[in-house]
């Protein structure tokens, strides 16, 4: 019989009752509802001279549901917002308007939101990146004057990560949780965030992990989707350019950790700017470059696995092999209980509003294919694999004492559904 612990009793105690007060009230508060979707962005669109119906299909055909445009990135003009909002309409996509009004007054505000009301692209404004501690309070008046006027868009505003000098100190408490206090966590659509863990030197940030428990976290509490920013570019002397396995561990990663909204940093080729990047997903001549296709590849898949996994809560995500500081491995009573391992592996544990329970597994190697047997609580009877093609359900025949043999390819993964 499976021992839960607390937290894990307490957690599906809620979810079953959320799950009736679903059914029996319009509240949209809750996370784990039926008309949730995993979504994909990119940051950084195609410059100007190249904003035509022909770069906005390849976004398309790359698995992206929206184009994130930026305050000072020579795009937020009203007339050329308005164009990205055409070709968007044009292809299907969405779009975060980044108009300077925006910084202006309320009623520069109300003058934004209504200037695009019309667009039926518009998905969200957004308002500021990385906002210090000093800055959060403007941040959180300019959010909920946004949905003053337009209840159902996205204000988007994206934190620091923890190791940040401006908000490394009590990261949790005086920043993550304090964004939430000022802005109202009724109000809040997504809780997001950046960290890039692919170093220059070769190096992978393991404190990337404690970020995305963080949020993880916080996001439960206060029943609010997290957003992450994924690396798909280097800057020399600071971040590798990622490879298509790290493309592909960055976004497993972040669906382990219970992220339902992704955004590829960055999609075009930065240029002229501070700091010098690498060729990214498109160069800067609008090209796409050797990582296109991958990058097409794993949008697709995590849009498929999303179909289940945008109901569902990461409720406890634990470390096989080498545990990182600050992480915890499986306990001795988890669904599932690794006899035999030949790697490093990431366990997320699943719960919807139903109570239905969900394991992810991903292996955390960049560079190799790694094994993991598996023996099933006994609690357990069938176990489906969620298809990364199809978003099927597919049953698994399981071998001679509950066990589940589990080869992964580098950086890749596996949704199962218990039963």
């Amino acid at each position: 019989m499976l021992k839960l612990n607390a937290q894990t009793l307490f957690y599906i105690i809620s979810v079953v009752l959320l799950s009736f007060l679903v059914g029996c009230t319009s509240d949209k508060s809750i996370i784990s509802q039926s008309d949730n979707e995993l979504t994909i962005g990119i940051f950084w669109p195609p410059v100007w001279e190249q904003t035509n119906i022909e770069q906005y299909r390849i976004i398309k055909e790359a698995n992206v549901d929206y184009i994130q445009n930026v305050l000072g990135s020579l795009l937020d003009s009203e007339e050329r917002n308005i164009k990205m909002l055409e070709l968007a309409e044009q292809c299907k996509l969405k779009m975060y308007v980044a108009d300077p009004r925006v910084k202006g007054s309320e009623e520069d505000i109300k003058s934004m939101i209504e200037t695009y009301r019309k667009f039926k692209a518009v998905s969200g404004y957004y308002i500021v990146d990385e906002p210090g501690i000093d800055g959060l309070e403007d941040a959180a008046m300019r959010y909920k004057a946004i949905l003053s006027y337009a209840p159902d868009a996205i204000p988007y505003v994206n934190l620091f990560p923890h190791w940040a000098g401006p908000v490394a100190d009590d990261y949790e408490n005086k920043y993550v949780k304090r964004w939430i206090e000022l802005c109202g966590k009724e109000n809040m659509k997504y809780l997001s965030f950046d960290s890039y863990p692919f170093m220059d030197d070769g190096g992978f940030r393991d404190s990337h992990y404690l970020n995305l428990d963080i949020i993880r976290k916080v996001g439960l509490e206060n029943n609010i989707k997290t957003s992450c920013y994924a690396q798909s570019v280097g800057i020399p002397g600071a971040y590798k350019r990622p490879s298509a396995t790290d493309l592909r561990f960055s976004g497993w990663s972040s669906l382990a950790y219970g992220i339902k909204n992704i955004v590829w940093f960055t999609y075009w080729t930065p240029t002229n700017r501070g700091e010098v990047f690498t060729n990214a997903i498109i160069d800067s001549m609008g090209m796409k470059t050797a990582l296109y296709e991958s990058f097409k590849q794993i949008n697709g898949e995590m849009k498929q696995l999303g179909k289940t996994l945008a109901n569902l809560d990461a409720v406890a995500v634990y470390h096989v092999g080498n545990i990182p500081e600050g992480c915890p491995a499986v306990s001795d009573d988890f669904i599932f209980k690794p006899e035999s391992l030949k790697g490093d592996f990431i366990v997320s544990h699943f719960i919807n509003a139903s109570g239905d329970e969900y394991v992810m597994i991903v292996n955390k190697s960049l560079s190799e294919a790694k094994s993991l047997s598996i023996r099933l609580n006994d609690k357990y009877k069938k176990v489906e694999v969620i298809s990364p093609l199809t978003g099927d359900k597919e049953q698994i025949k399981l071998s001679s004492g509950n066990s589940l043999p589990l080869t992964l390819p580098p950086g890749d993964a596996r949704l199962y559904h218990v039963r």
